[in-house]
């Protein structure tokens, strides 16, 4: 199982996984008993690529934020309920910065070795995930009246391009999504009214063209949710205006509490219980697959069949249901691994997050 991060420099992806240890990771407790750890696997051969320490995020320990993601990393781990262990996943964290070259590069053969190899592969990540993320600034989404430079700066925009691309390419390939706003704390309180109802309807205008990939594509699903990594009054941001067009305003964020995160979980909770939720679908469709066949090879089982079977030095039609038999039991053994966890884990993301419809 794959998820992968994508979001533009400084909206929060690192935060996110900060937020993401003190909920989830060995200091993280929650009422759901789920809980994630770094699993030991060899580095992947690519140079850009590396496994890196999770505990490193950890923002209760040294109270300050953690250096942005310079270089795209791989994160191997086990989610675990109640002590035992429920699926694997690999978590991809891309570099901000790869967005903007992915999209303003127009030729990738022009482009340095590797920012044409990390290209290459946010485009097979993403091709190969099960769940990707969207992370955009919700600082930013509120701060430009105006939409469309809203979307721009944001990067909204971008992502746009990439998914319209990626629907066109793969018509009916499954996708689950999740628009993550974050610093969802530090936006004015007219948009935190009503559990950030004012908030979610914003983001879900700045990225309406995910919205409408959703209804065109049957097979897509959704959502939207606010996310902070130290929860509300624990970060005092100072906001500076400036006179240069690309950067509008300087902003900076203090820790002066202790980080209690909100949604952080919520986020990877939808991931890993929707893709769950789609290969309980596939499961019980291969299964029903399996028992036509079944049906229909029994009805041809018979001593005829043998004898003709064995002159042919063909299997016979109940050494093929045999078989057949033995993968659909495969099936339901698969199927029963993540059965029961896919109530609870749904359960509690949708306690959080706005699916998209």
């Amino acid at each position: 199982m794959k998820v992968t991060m994508v979001g533009i420099s400084g909206s929060g992806k690192t935060a996110y996984m900060s937020a993401l240890y003190e909920t989830l990771g060995d200091a993280g407790q929650n009422e759901a008993g789920f809980y994630i750890a770094p699993r030991s696997v060899q580095q992947f051969d690519k140079a850009i690529l590396s496994v890196g320490d999770f505990s490193r995020f950890s923002l209760a320990d040294k109270l300050k934020w953690p250096d942005g993601t310079q270089q795209t990393t791989v994160w191997p781990f086990t989610v675990y309920h109640n002590s035992r262990p429920v699926t694997y996943f690999d978590w991809i964290d891309y570099r901000g910065g790869i967005l903007t070259e992915i999209t303003d590069t127009t030729d990738t053969q022009e482009a340095p070795d590797m920012v044409r190899s990390e290209i290459t592969d946010l485009a097979s990540h993403i091709e190969l995930s099960n769940a990707v993320i969207l992370v955009a600034d919700a600082f930013v989404l509120t701060y430009y009246p105006n939409i469309k430079e809203a979307r721009h700066r944001s990067g909204a925009r971008r992502i746009h391009e990439i998914f319209t691309t990626y629907s066109r390419i793969y018509p009916n390939r499954n996708l689950i999504f999740v628009i993550m706003l974050t610093k969802a704390d530090t936006v004015d309180d007219k948009w935190k009214t009503d559990n950030y109802a004012p908030l979610i309807e914003r983001g879900l205008e700045v990225f309406n063209q995910m919205v409408s990939l959703q209804k065109q594509n049957p097979s897509w699903e959704g959502c939207i949710v606010p996310v902070s990594a130290v929860g509300e009054g624990n970060v005092h941001r100072s906001v500076t205006p400036t006179e240069d067009i690309k950067h509008p305003f300087r902003s900076e964020d203090k820790i002066v509490g202790f980080p209690q995160p909100v949604n952080a979980e919520h986020v990877l909770f939808y991931c890993l219980g929707q893709t769950l939720k789609q290969m309980r679908e596939e499961a019980g469709k291969s299964i029903r697959q399996r028992e036509k066949e079944l049906s229909e090879i029994l009805k041809q089982a018979g001593l005829v069949n043998k004898i003709w079977s064995l002159i042919m030095r063909k299997p016979d039609a109940e050494s093929i249901a045999r078989a057949i038999l033995e993968e659909k039991n495969k099936d339901y053994e698969i199927l029963s691994q993540f059965e029961t966890h896919i109530e609870p884990l749904l359960g509690k993301a949708l306690e959080r997050v706005r699916q998209i419809k």
